[in-house]
């Protein structure tokens, strides 16, 4: 009988939050209506057993030793930011021992080159909205995909990707099925919130980029659909001795003469421009008035539906001379170069990539005092925290650093620290462990190579 069969007749006799197998997640009452309303998968795409012990798939790769596996990530699209450049981080410094799929549900696919130039299969499920989880035209691509594919794990990122997943991964030849929450529980609209938790108890862990983020689902949750003990922090890490050396090749002198800049002193700031960013707040701090600022240009670096908004409120403000919203920047090194000091300014964040590269390129960081950001940024030690929705206390912060020795002293600390506590290492050996520990089997590698 196959693993699907004896599920499916074990979740025709449960309860709510019976164990269905020894060691498997929960399953709500919810969650078994939809899994039983669905059916079972196609006998063609159960998993077998090669002779050599591996595992066959209908794609012809095979693995032939107890230390592989098979992983398949899910998210929505392939945007250059967020999730995707974490997985994108993972794929690439992750050994061959590991074979990758990336299932993305359509619309940006702008790292799909570099997922297929990292040997990751990339599958496009077809949607082509602005918000492509929500195209419902993605979803029989992607059904039938699972159903015809079998994996070792299937990992989702981000909450819409994260319940079909889940559901999906629990009607296909997936053993075990991991999400990771990338923001907040407050990021997120409420349908969202809601279906992503009734689901997770179809998850066998689920991982946070943070413990802020991970205490922000805890303890806004209540009754049976709550928090389980499969959570986990896996912090987000910066392959930082590879960005280094991208930004020892970068042209800081190409970005004064594009922007015409003279001495002045530099803060960049890097992330979409989305509402969560408030890079508005920024522009607002560099009006305040405050006197260490009178020389000093904002650049605001990035992409999104707030860049002509962003335009306008520097206009208004009067202070369009000395901010300048650059929009997407084909070489973000020679900004990190230029600059004398990162700002952010983000009402909600997991756990910023962009704080990351800020400290390996040796700047001081004012940044905005939420979860997340608190774990990266040590006040006073790494860099400057403020209030968040506080532009006055952007000010304040940004021209207590108008010290090029205090600025030096920050940066210098914050290399040290992500060096220490946020590389791509890290994040490889515990996404490594714990795929490991679901698998029973020995994915470990030496800390030299990863």
């Amino acid at each position: 009988m196959g693993r699907w069969s004896s599920r499916h007749h074990t979740l025709a006799g449960t309860n709510a939050f019976s164990t269905l197998v020894p060691g498997r997640p929960h399953y709500s009452s919810i969650s078994l209506s939809i899994l039983n309303r669905i059916g079972p998968p196609s006998h063609d795409m159960q998993r077998a057993e090669s002779s050599s012990g591996g595992i066959s798939r209908t794609d012809g790769k095979q693995s032939t030793s107890s230390a592989r596996a098979d992983i398949c990530y899910l998210t929505n699209q392939l945007e250059p930011a967020g999730a995707p450049n974490v997985v994108l981080d993972l794929v690439q410094n992750t050994d061959e021992r590991i074979d990758f799929t990336i299932c993305f549900f359509g619309s940006d696919d702008t790292l799909q080159t570099e997922f297929e130039a990292a040997d990751a299969q990339v599958v496009d499920f077809g949607a082509q909205t602005d918000h492509p989880q929500f195209d419902p035209r993605s979803i029989v691509p992607m059904v039938q995909f699972f159903r015809r594919n079998s994996f070792d794990i299937l990992h989702c990122h981000l909450p819409y990707s994260q319940s079909l997943g889940r559901i999906v991964g629990a009607l296909s030849d997936v053993e075990h099925v991991v999400s990771t929450q990338h923001n907040v529980r407050s990021n997120y609209f409420l349908v969202e919130r809601g279906v992503e938790q009734v689901t997770r108890p179809l998850d066998s862990a689920t991982v946070a980029v943070s413990d802020g983020v991970r205490e922000s689902f805890e303890s806004g949750e209540r009754g049976p659909f709550a928090s389980s003990d499969r959570w986990q922090t896996i912090h987000n890490g910066l392959d930082v001795e590879s960005f280094r050396r991208n930004l020892s090749e970068a042209d800081p002198d190409a970005v004064r003469e594009k922007l015409d800049l003279d001495d002045e002193r530099i803060y960049v700031s890097v992330g979409r421009y989305v509402s969560v960013k408030a890079q508005a707040d920024l522009i607002r701090a560099m009006a305040a008035g405050v006197p260490n600022l009178e020389n000093a240009h904002l650049l605001i670096v990035g992409w999104g539906p707030l860049e002509s908004a962003l335009k306008e409120t520097a206009t208004e403000l009067g202070v369009s001379d000395r901010v300048t919203v650059t929009g997407f920047a084909d070489n973000v090194y020679d900004y990190y170069a230029v600059a004398d000091a990162f700002v952010s300014s983000s009402t909600k964040e997991g756990l910023p990539i962009a704080q990351l590269e800020a400290m390996a390129a040796e700047l001081p960081i004012v940044a905005t005092a939420i979860p997340g950001v608190e774990e990266v940024i040590t006040d006073g030690e790494t860099g400057l925290l403020v209030p968040p929705e506080s532009p006055d206390a952007l000010a304040s912060a940004m021209g207590d650093l108008a010290s090029a020795k205090r600025r030096s002293a920050l940066g210098t600390r914050a290399l040290k620290r992500v060096r220490n506590e946020f590389t791509i290492q890290q994040m490889v050996r515990d996404h490594l462990a714990l795929y490991g520990d679901l698998l029973g089997k020995d994915l470990a590698v030496d800390p030299g190579t990863a």
